[in-house]
């Protein structure tokens, strides 16, 4: 009998999936982020959209148990075609996103290897990054069964340098004084410039908090998924809160905000309070071979999800029959090869960028503004089943009056769309750039909507497809 997925191993599935340690420096950094305004930001975002958007995957994976998660979702409540195409800018969104994840591991391979210069070394990243994509997607064929062993390495890897950072901070400054706070925390200073950057910094925040439904995708191999599924989901959204507010407060009590780097900060800030409190090299080498295992163990799984959903789930005749084929894990092969392909193809054209910073920068911003388009058709579906199926059985619920489930899905929906808006906004210096900059975001988002449309609409002529729906479930 195959082994399932028990509470602890799902927790800590979630754990990896949604906590990057990488968007602590993110978003505290001065040049593309909030600065000591992503404190708070951090705060309200955890109860405005992660809290209830996490709560809202856990009811509908519960309410609907497949391996489908967000295509079935979306399918249940606006049919085949738009559960086509949320599975379709969910996968897009996660090629951009290999991309960026891949460039953070390759800096932090650099400091596990003692040679912290490779981290500005262009092609040094692009060669760890190629190399590491390809082996780990050969490592996600396998299934969760087999891979769940690096996702709870990688929940360990990410969440113990995180706590390091929080506990090491406080004992250097507050309990030692050794050093002085490098920030001063006043409402004035904790208080998000309304500029553009700030604007911008705030979708990558949403980002930083999203990944929910990913888990979900392995509903058939978890242990009682209707309780455990919900349950799991609540403690790692608790676990992920907490580990970002705090390690915003201790990265710039270590550096101040003009001294974060999007791309090394968190491990700057780490070098520094460990040559506070006379630590050898050998310590950041270990936190960075710890963060090089959750960035591991994270890519993994998303990897193996979306393909999964896009591939794996739908309808028949969609893609060639060769990329649909699934292995004996499910999982379909020739799928993830050609994933792997395409990002390698994004990788080698990345590198023509000025620096690491700059490619780790751009490819955030653009998984930002791609992958918040499914959210909105995620929260979207929400509203309408319980709107159009008030009565459905549903084994867990985000409250108990279909009301207040609606109004809080509504103010969700609203936010993630004001992301999405913000994602856009100009932030280069020049019109001209700006001008080039805005026609890659948006025009790169439309063309994205219509290839996958051009898709399904191929697929509705050559076959004759037409969908019958029940609504009355």
């Amino acid at each position: 009998m195959k082994k399932k997925i028990s509470f602890w191993d799902l927790v800590f599935m979630n754990v990896s999936a949604l906590f990057g340690i990488r968007w602590i420096a993110k978003s505290t950094a001065e040049s593309f982020g909030l600065g000591l305004g992503a404190i708070p930001t951090w705060i309200a975002f955890a109860f405005i959209f992660f809290v209830p958007g996490a709560l809202i995957c856990a009811e509908l994976a519960s309410t609907y148990p497949s391996d489908g998660g967000l295509y079935q979702w979306v399918k249940e409540a606006y049919g085949e075609k738009y559960g086509f195409l949320v599975s379709w800018l969910n996968w897009t969104a996660k090629i951009f996103w290999y991309s960026s994840f891949l460039t953070f591991l390759a800096v932090n391979i650099s400091y596990v290897m003692g040679r912290q210069s490779l981290a500005d070394n262009k092609i040094f990243v692009l060669l760890t990054s190629l190399v590491l994509f390809w082996v780990l997607s050969l490592i996600s064929t396998k299934g969760m069964s087999f891979a769940k062993i690096f996702t709870n390495l990688g929940a360990l890897g990410s969440t113990v340098p995180a706590i390091l950072l929080i506990g090491m901070a406080f004992i250097t400054v507050v309990v030692l004084k050794k050093e002085p706070s490098a920030s001063t925390y006043t409402l004035a200073t904790l208080t998000p410039k309304l500029n553009v950057n700030s604007l911008v910094a705030i979708s990558g925040i949403m980002f930083g908090l999203s990944g929910a439904e990913i888990t979900s995708n392995f509903i058939t191999e978890i242990d009682n998924p209707s309780k455990n599924f919900p349950k799991a989901i609540i403690t790692a959204a608790a676990i992920v809160s907490s580990l970002y507010v705090l390690g915003s407060i201790a990265i710039t009590m270590i550096l101040s905000p003009d001294k974060i780097t999007s791309s090394k900060g968190i491990l700057d800030a780490l070098n520094t309070v460990s040559i506070s409190l006379g630590m050898g090299s050998w310590f950041i080498r270990l936190v960075s071979f710890g963060i090089s295992l959750s960035v591991i163990g994270t890519i993994i799984l998303y990897i193996a999800s979306p393909i999964k959903m896009l591939f794996g789930s739908v309808r028949k005749g969609v893609f060639p029959e060769k990329l649909t084929t699934v292995n004996e894990h499910n999982i379909p092969v020739r799928a993830v090869i050609l994933q792997a392909i395409i990002v390698s193809l994004i990788l080698l054209i990345t590198t023509l960028l000025p620096s690491v910073d700059t490619i780790y920068n751009v490819l955030l911003t653009m998984t930002a503004l791609t992958s918040l388009f499914p959210y909105a058709l995620l929260f979207a579906s929400y509203i309408k089943l319980r709107k159009e199926r008030p009565n459905e059985k549903r084994e867990y619920s985000m409250a108990k009056n279909n009301r207040t489930c609606i109004y809080v899905a509504t103010i969700v929906l609203s936010i993630t769309v004001i992301g999405i808006v913000l994602s856009a906004a100009p932030v280069m210096s020049t019109l001209k750039e700006n001008i080039i900059y805005e026609i890659e975001m948006i025009g790169g988002g439309f063309i994205i909507i219509l290839v996958g449309l051009k898709i399904w609409n191929r697929f509705v002529k050559r076959t004759g497809f037409k969908e019958i729906r029940n609504m009355n479930n």
